[in-house]
């Protein structure tokens, strides 16, 4: 991986809105599309990882208990 300067916000700074694909359905999303939730959190992963696909089944199961 390239040596990138981090661009990192401070903690605790308002997330600028963007889109990005949603690597299931092909849809794009934005931040606004989850205005009314508490939350969200995005992870940029490698799916075919061995790390990734090792913890794939337990990410998947604590989406579901915080889902709502």
């Amino acid at each position: 991986m390239v040596l990138t300067q981090s661009t990192m916000l401070t903690l605790g700074t308002k997330a600028p809105d963007f889109s990005l694909p949603d690597v299931i359905s092909g849809k794009t999303i934005s931040l606004k599309d989850f205005s009314d939730k508490k939350g969200l959190l995005v992870m940029f992963i490698c799916r075919h990882c061995p790390f990734v696909e090792h913890v794939q089944k337990e990410l998947a199961k604590i989406g579901k208990d915080y889902e709502n």
